[in-house]
């Protein structure tokens, strides 16, 4: 064959092969399929039969279901009526149906099976359950009481069933609407009163109260709460609610015990006492009453007795806070006793009793004990757990500031939460600006009026808010005072001796300060001596000292201030005055140490570095009292006698030329400044300017006709100048002044003599 021939050959045999094997895999394809449709149309059909067989089953199940539903509703009434009401609920959310219509057929299938004649009947599981449903919808449809128009007796059975469930308002309405319908129920009634006390609404409750009582007017339980609402309203009735008990045999100890209280508050304390002693011989087991009875013998001034009962007490009862509150201010005035007492306070403050004042006689006994540390922490814990309580905070703060502590108390002014206001927050506030301008006046002795105003505001700020707080009125007077408002200071103290009372300490104490201000020493020795009836203090020894300086004894009045500072080594005003004692009596070291004290404790107190810098300046320490001159008058460039002193000390240092200007500056401040004048005559000496020199020493002696060191300075040179006649002038004045100086004695004899020669020739 040829060759062509025998490619086209192999090619045909090529495709054959290859067309038969795709036959082939194509019907194998076709067979699987095949087979696979035959097993799924027989499991198919298995399935089919199965689900025919279940759901036969499941209708079988649910004809028994609903046979035995039918049989139980029958042979339930209860599951029933449960049913049905259920289906009624369902109902009304439908909104295809009338709402009040619907609604009422709810209410009926729910609640027409509660009992009316007690409040709280026992109601069943589905009940319940099924009423708050009730609600829900009723509430959800935005239905109200008023829009049902129910029946006295629905409307009670809903009442009644809606306090059940404590829904409150439903309860109100409920049986507000059944009061309208049945005004004298006695169980609408119990249950309008039941509501006003969970509204915790005690005038309601009384009127709701008076109601059941026309009702019942000798129900004992009825009349006992009706005098205890009575007791808590502060209404004169109480008494009157337990005589009925009395009268009808049947009060019990615990309102005698009340009736106690109530005479007590009523002024009759041994009446009182009769009614609670009664009240323990029925019934001696009862902490409250042995309470009530410490209390009242208290009130009575019978210490001991009542520490006994407040012991009764508490070996009944270790839990009663009040009582153990009671037996540490009872053993806190014993002595020998502070350490039960401290005891006693730990558990009164633990059980929350008392209140601020027993947290700060908690302080006060650990303070007592030596654990000082102990009585800080009890005040901050204190002010921490109570933050809402201005009262403690403003005593935890007056506390910080006797102390000195101004920017302790300041910290708890800052922290008080913004939502208080209270006037003796602003009290303290005052008394803060008052220290603080204790401690920043200027060498002159000023005050900060800056303060003063500051503090003004604060004690008007409490009296606005209470115009009956003596305190503030106090305050007020002072700082008026300072500012040197007289009139002011004298009108705010008859208010405020009219609210303290005329035995008050403080209003005396204050008085005689203003008294001293207006040079009616004894005005204020009057005064002073009646605040020294109500007891001795500090205070009465600082105004005593400072009526001492006024009539010139010195070393009285530093024994005064001596009372004040060994008590209270930082009282500002009593170390001050102290100085200017020391200084008068030319005792200088005692002076600078004073003033070194004061510094430690005000550091900005320009008058105690004046003070300081002049007691160095008569030590002959005359660099540090010039820089301590310098110092103040950077303060107070006004200060005429800081410049007069630093011009002193620079002519003690031999630097005469530096000593003109400050001294001529005072002049010009202070022409009347006689001190001011005498040094720039020794200063003019120094420079041997003789007319100039006698010009100032003779304008001194003007300015001030008892400085008899310009007196004389005068009569020196006008002797050493040989005019004896005005020489003569000259020392007897001096001895006008002091008779008994020397100097001054010899120069007249020599004067007279002189005078006496010229005569005779």
């Amino acid at each position: 064959m040829e060759p062509l021939s025998i490619a086209l050959f192999s090619l045909f045999i090529l495709t054959g092969g290859v067309l038969g094997w795709q036959i082939f895999v194509a019907r194998e394809t076709l067979q699987a399929v095949v087979d696979r449709t035959m097993v799924l149309s027989e499991s198919q059909g298995a399935h089919a039969k199965q689900t025919t067989e279940i759901v036969s089953a499941l209708q079988e199940k649910i004809e028994s279901y609903d046979a035995l539903i039918q049989a139980l509703r029958s042979t339930q009434p209860e599951i029933n009526s449960g049913v049905e009401a259920y289906q009624n609920i369902q109902n009304l959310q439908s909104e295809d149906v009338d709402p009040l219509r619907a609604s009422i057929t709810a209410i009926k299938s729910v609640c027409s099976t509660i009992s009316v004649t007690e409040l709280s009947p026992d109601l069943t599981v589905m009940q319940i359950a099924l009423a708050d449903r009730l609600f829900g919808v009723l509430e959800s449809r935005n239905i109200s009481a008023e829009e049902l128009h129910l029946d006295g007796r629905q409307a009670l059975q809903l009442g009644i069933c809606a306090l059940h469930l404590q829904n409150i308002d439903w309860a109100a309405a409920a049986l507000g609407a059944a009061h309208q319908s049945l005004p004298g129920n006695a169980v609408v009634l119990q249950g309008l009163e039941q509501i006003a006390l969970l509204k915790s609404d005690e005038v309601l409750r009384q009127h709701w109260l008076e109601a059941r009582l026309r009702n019942d007017p000798d129900n004992p339980e009825l009349l006992r709460t009706q005098a205890h609402i009575l007791v808590r309203q502060g209404d004169e009735g109480a008494e009157k609610a337990v005589r009925r008990l009395e009268a009808l045999g049947v009060d019990t100890p615990a309102d005698r015990s009340l009736l106690s209280g109530l005479r007590h508050r009523a002024g009759s304390p041994n009446e009182a006492i009769e009614a609670i002693e009664q009240a323990l011989e029925e019934d001696n087991q009862k902490p409250d009453y042995w309470l009530q009875y410490a209390i009242l013998l208290e009130g009575e001034g019978e210490n001991e007795r009542s520490l006994e009962a407040v012991d009764r007490c508490l070996n009944l009862d270790r839990q009663i806070g009040d009582a153990w509150a009671l037996r540490a201010e009872l053993l806190s005035i014993r002595n020998g006793r502070e350490a039960e007492a401290l005891k006693a306070a730990i558990h009164a403050v633990a059980l929350e009793c008392g209140g601020a004042k027993l947290i700060l006689l908690k302080a006060d006994l650990l303070a007592e004990s030596g654990d000082l540390i102990g009585s800080e922490a009890c005040l901050e814990q204190a002010v921490e757990k109570f933050p809402m309580d201005p009262e403690l905070r403003s005593i935890v703060a007056s506390r910080r500031l006797a102390e000195g502590r101004i920017e302790a108390a300041q910290v708890l002014l800052d922290n008080t939460p913004q939502i208080i206001d209270h006037p003796e927050l602003h009290i303290v506030e005052g008394r803060l600006h008052l220290a603080r301008a204790d401690r920043t006046r200027d060498g002159t002795g000023e005050t900060d009026k800056i303060l003063l105003s500051s503090a003004i505001e604060s004690f008007n700020a409490a009296l606005s808010m209470n115009r009956e707080l003596g305190v503030a009125w106090l305050g007020l007077a002072r700082t008026q005072r300072l500012l040197k408002s007289a009139d002011e200071a004298s009108d705010s103290l008859v208010r405020a001796r009219r609210l303290l009372g005329e035995t008050d300490a403080s209003v005396s104490v204050e008085s005689a300060l203003l008294a001293i201000d207006m040079d009616d020493l004894n005005a204020a020795t009057r005064y002073i001596d009646a605040a020294g009836i109500q007891g001795k203090s500090t205070t009465i020894s600082y105004v005593r000292g400072n009526v001492a300086i006024r009539l010139g004894e010195l070393e009285r009045a530093v024994g005064l201030y001596n009372e004040v500072l060994d008590e209270n080594p930082k009282h500002i005003r009593a170390r001050l005055n102290r100085i200017s004692c020391h200084l008068a009596l030319n005792q200088a070291v005692e002076a600078k140490a004073d003033a070194e004290t004061l510094l430690s404790l005000a550091p900005e107190l320009t008058v105690a570095v004046f003070a300081r810098a002049d007691a160095q300046s008569r030590l002959g320490e005359w660099e540090e009292a010039k820089d301590g001159f310098k110092n103040v008058l950077e303060v107070a460039p006004h200060h005429h006698q800081a410049l007069t002193k630093l011009a002193a000390c620079y002519i003690a240092l031999d630097r005469h030329e530096r000593a003109e200007a400050p001294l001529n500056e005072a002049l010009r401040i202070a022409p009347e400044y006689g001190d001011a004048w005498h040094q720039r005559g020794l200063l003019y000496l120094e420079w041997e300017r003789m007319e100039n020199a006698l010009g100032d020493f003779e304008a001194a002696i003007r300015a001030d006709g008892n400085h008899l060191e310009a007196r004389l300075r005068a009569a020196a040179i006008y002797h050493a100048h040989g005019k004896t006649d005005m020489a003569s002038a000259a020392w007897r004045g001096i001895l006008a002044i002091e008779p008994d100086h020397p100097l001054a004695r010899q120069r007249l004899n020599e004067c007279e003599q002189k005078l006496a020669t010229t005569t005779t020739r």
